[in-house]
């Protein structure tokens, strides 16, 4: 059952990444006519609702412990509203495949800031598989990044490094809420404090605002429904069943899947190099997940964490 449970979290990731990979090119598209922390709290309120309804019908009878509120807020805050800051602002001026591409740093810094926190040396299977996948990302970047020479590239780094280190934080924190409650019910919770959280952001903006054409509400939609709603519920129930660091690991997949994506909806350059950088990323991945981790295939203490369904 245990090793079922992994191969259910395995192919929840995947897709997750899949629709993450896109998500860069739907909020350019949606970003030239909306204001960044307004789509963020239009996408997460729309999430809101989604999951609201669909958790009182699934758990009508489970309610967030006192002792757990404050943890549940903060990775609301962590991983919705800042990351998410950070993100759209950061797209807003660099390139959806550029976007993805530095979100690749996530596997490399959760590995990192886990292992300061948990003062356990990193093994070395492990560090060699994020190496190999950091190596895969150089490639995937090949020339299609330069933060040399426009101030707006650099900043839109930044901001997608700081997205990244949120995620990384968000990963960490929600692990002390494995095994709780609900995947189903978490993603609601955390969705509806981000989303509180957005609102006064997104009125700072409300100069900004204009009527939304028909485009982007089709693209909001895919964002609300199937990169939040449902990619957060998927992405938790991996995180709950392989642990911060293997789930984090699969988003080296993303720069692939997000410049390919980018190439095809917004006929962004795809470079021969970012393709050859896909074989590392894969490399990486079978490293960490297959090579190096051989005790968490015969044992379920550490990081696995049972799902409350």
């Amino acid at each position: 059952m245990f090793k079922d449970r992994r191969v259910l979290a395995t192919i929840a990731i995947l897709m997750t990444i899949i629709f993450w990979g896109i998500s860069a090119s739907s909020n350019k598209i949606v970003l030239r006519e909306v204001p960044p922390a307004t789509l963020a709290l239009i996408r997460f309120t729309i999430a809101t609702f989604v999951l609201f309804i669909i958790n009182k019908i699934k758990n009508p009878e489970i309610k967030c412990h006192k002792v757990d509120r404050l943890q549940v807020l903060l990775c609301g805050a962590v991983g919705v509203t800042l990351y998410f800051i950070f993100e759209n602002y950061g797209l807003s001026y660099i390139s959806a495949a550029n976007g993805t591409i530095l979100l690749a740093s996530i596997p490399l810094f959760t590995i990192i800031v886990e292992a300061i926190i948990t003062r356990t040396p990193i093994e070395l299977k492990k560090a060699i598989g994020v190496m190999l996948s950091v190596l895969g990302v150089v490639f995937v970047i090949g020339k299609s990044i330069s933060v040399s020479s426009n101030p707006n590239e650099i900043l839109g780094s930044l901001l997608m490094l700081g997205a990244a280190f949120s995620w990384v934080f968000y990963s960490i924190m929600n692990k002390k809420l494995e095994g709780k409650y609900p995947t189903l019910y978490l993603s609601y919770q955390q969705n509806l404090y981000g989303a509180v959280f957005l609102f006064p952001l997104a009125l700072l903006e409300r100069k900004s605002w204009q009527p939304i054409g028909a485009i982007s509400w089709v693209n909001i939609m895919y964002l609300a429904l199937i990169c939040s709603a449902l990619c957060y519920y998927l992405y938790l129930y991996a995180l709950n069943n392989l642990g911060a660091t293997k789930t984090n690991i699969y988003i080296n997949l993303m720069p692939l899947v997000g410049v390919i994506a980018a190439y095809i909806i917004l006929g962004e350059r795809l470079y021969s190099m970012q393709l050859i950088g896909g074989f590392f990323i894969l490399l990486g991945i079978y490293v960490v997940n297959y090579l190096g981790d051989k005790k968490a295939h015969n044992s379920s203490s550490e990081e696995v964490s049972p799902q409350i369904q």
